[in-house]
């Protein structure tokens, strides 16, 4: 393999994500198109055109003030307008850049806002470059954006805005992704997605001899699907909209289920126990819930249990061989208070607080374990009829 080919690959795969970016960005009527109207473009249904050139490097800034990806791009962009593939008036001009470097040319012209500041940038390139000879690899762009089209590099240097990002490309999508308020913990997720769809779409259109362009509202309809999948996939803690209610805790209190029996026979305070019927209780609402939304299955409900039981038996072993001194109501104590500060996830997320400790409870409530040594003796397993 060559060794520029890993930067070759680089730039041309760069523009899947930069045309996520801009479909992210753009609105109803917009199409964005890759290779039609630039490396990325956005088509407004006024007929304005944002069009893009995406230059990438492995090693660093592409765009000097003698690059060729830097006067190769401001000429193709004059070569667009005298062809009328573009019209200046109508056009914003971005170059991308996936790597920063030493302010030069092309940020003067990125800071032009007018035509007297444009021709200023453009002035001022002039006295940089004014030793560039004919056989120079830029002289042939330079010649024909500076020498003979300047009156319309100036309108192009207007329109014109430079763009730095990430290695990548994927760090501007997670900042479009987040600002339709999807939630941090599913970023990676819809953006894995979204890009698998939007890439298998160009691919498809380009194989099949078809102009690369994505509307919107195609993109929209794609979007909302993925969008309420990762929803789905969000553990949300129903309990924050269906509060408990107090004469349920008091209830349990009262009534002292096996749970909270284990609690007692290892000497847990009164707010141990309070704190245990709201887990108790905010666990069972939310496996309940995230059942009935499809967000989890019972096998996964399931999957979750056995891994809090198999941290129970290590712990249980544990503290029996480490801590022999102890009371057995102290190694409950420990046991009890080592599981319910176990880090535990359910499908790669982190559940709410609560619901840890609160499956804990609803095991040792069956039971199917227990915090005393001697749980099996206390709270013998019911036989069901």
């Amino acid at each position: 393999m060559k060794s520029n080919a890993p930067g070759q690959l680089l730039g041309y795969t760069i523009q899947f994500p930069r045309a996520l970016y801009h479909l992210l960005r753009s609105g109803p009527g917009d199409a964005v198109c890759v290779e039609v109207r630039g490396d990325v473009a956005t088509l407004k249904p006024d007929g304005g055109v944002i069009t893009e050139e995406d230059k990438s490097s492995i090693v660093g800034n592409p765009l000097t003030d003698k690059s060729t990806d830097l006067w190769k791009t401001f000429s193709n962009w004059i070569k667009a307008i005298t062809s009328r593939n573009l019209g200046v008036g109508k056009t914003k001009f971005i170059l991308y850049c996936n790597q920063s470097g030493r302010s030069g040319i092309v940020d003067k012209f990125s800071s032009a806002r007018n035509q007297k500041e444009a021709q200023s940038a453009i002035d001022d390139a002039k006295k940089v470059l004014n030793d560039i000879k004919k056989d120079h690899d830029i002289w042939e762009y330079y010649d024909l954006v500076v020498n003979q089209n300047e009156s319309l590099l100036v309108k192009v240097v207007e329109r014109f805005e430079l763009q730095i990002g990430s290695d990548t490309g994927y760090d501007n999508v997670r900042y479009e992704i987040r600002r339709k308020h999807v939630p941090v913990s599913q970023i990676e997720f819809l953006m894995d997605q979204i890009s698998g769809w939007l890439q298998k779409v160009i691919t498809e259109k380009i194989a099949a001899r078809e102009l690369a362009i994505i509307s919107w509202e195609k993109f929209d309809q794609q979007f909302l699907v993925l969008f309420n999948r990762a929803r789905c996939r969000e553990l949300v803690d129903f309990t924050l909209q269906y509060p408990l209610k107090d004469e349920d805790i008091q209830s349990q209190v009262k009534v002292r289920p096996v749970y909270l029996k284990q609690l007692d026979v290892i000497g847990t305070t009164d707010d141990d126990i309070l704190e245990a019927v709201s887990d108790f209780l905010r666990a069972d609402v939310n496996r309940e819930r995230w059942i009935e939304s499809g967000i989890i299955d019972e096998d996964i409900a399931s999957d979750f249990e056995t891994k809090l039981n198999n941290f129970w038996k290590n712990q249980r072993i544990r503290i029996d061989i480490t801590e022999k001194s102890l009371s057995e109501e102290d190694k409950g104590q420990l046991l009890f208070r080592d599981c319910k500060s176990r880090a535990e996830t359910i499908r790669d997320m982190s559940p709410p607080c609560s619901t840890i400790a609160g499956t804990y409870h609803a095991l040792t409530n069956k039971p199917v374990l227990g915090w005393h040594p001697n749980w099996e003796k206390l709270f013998p397993k019911q036989k069901e009829d």
